[in-house]
């Protein structure tokens, strides 16, 4: 790492920015040389200004951080991307963590942490924050070296299948009901199924992919492809 590394900041809000700008700048190894306020700005900003490390939000009005982070990927893949997020969902992490995030810290975390994520990422090591550890392991989080590997792959892939995570085609149909906003009992009439069994299924969905809220289904829906985007995740 550079003596001092440059961190630019992107939150849709300007308090919260100028906030973590003081104390990211309190370090002495730290220095932020920029401020965006969504993607777009985001991504303009990069083209004029050198960074060795972003910050950012991922619920943001507009495009996401999450989308925001596979472009900056495929543009800048050196890019040490640490995400400061208010949701300690671990499915909204490894989400982040696999589109190439290298630390994910929540807002609630302790100052210390982010700081702590910051150095980790710059020097290329995974970090996550302890409030989201200690729900459990993250689903389907893999060292960095490998998830780079892995998206090498998917972008010779349809970009447009989703990736069903391992569950039968029956589930899936479930979960892309369900999202869609229909109940349990709607959801077996369309597949000719008992309720019962649908709750069996979803059950089944639940511990095949670590979810716990229906917050996480509809996200884990939407970054699969299927399912509308999640409130706070951009328009």
């Amino acid at each position: 790492m550079p003596l001092v590394s440059r961190i630019i900041l992107v939150d849709d809000h300007s308090a919260v920015r100028a906030g973590y700008k003081r104390f990211i700048e309190s370090e002495s190894d730290l220095i932020v040389v920029g401020e965006a306020g969504n993607a777009d700005q985001a991504f303009g900003l990069l083209k004029t200004e050198a960074c060795d490390g972003m910050v950012l939000d991922i619920s943001m009005p507009g495009q996401s951080g999450l989308e925001l982070i596979k472009r900056l990927r495929l543009k800048w893949p050196q890019l040490a991307l640490i995400v400061l997020s208010m949701h300690d969902s671990p499915v909204v992490a490894a989400k982040a963590l696999e589109q190439g995030a290298r630390a994910y810290v929540t807002k609630s975390s302790e100052p210390e942490e982010l700081i702590q994520g910051i150095r980790m990422a710059l020097s290329g090591q995974t970090f996550v924050s302890s409030d989201v550890q200690s729900q459990g392991v993250l689903t389907g989080t893999r060292p960095l070296a490998e998830r780079e590997k892995q998206q090498l792959c998917e972008e010779t892939q349809d970009p447009t299948a989703p990736q069903t995570g391992g569950l039968t085609p029956r589930e899936v149909d479930v979960v892309r009901l369900l999202v869609e906003g229909h109940t349990i009992e709607q959801v077996g009439v369309n597949l000719g199924i008992s309720g019962k069994t649908v709750s069996n299924n979803l059950s089944q969905v639940r511990q095949k992919l670590g979810i716990h809220t229906d917050f996480e289904l509809a996200f884990w829906a939407w970054s699969q492809g299927f399912g509308k985007k999640p409130p706070g995740f951009g328009e």
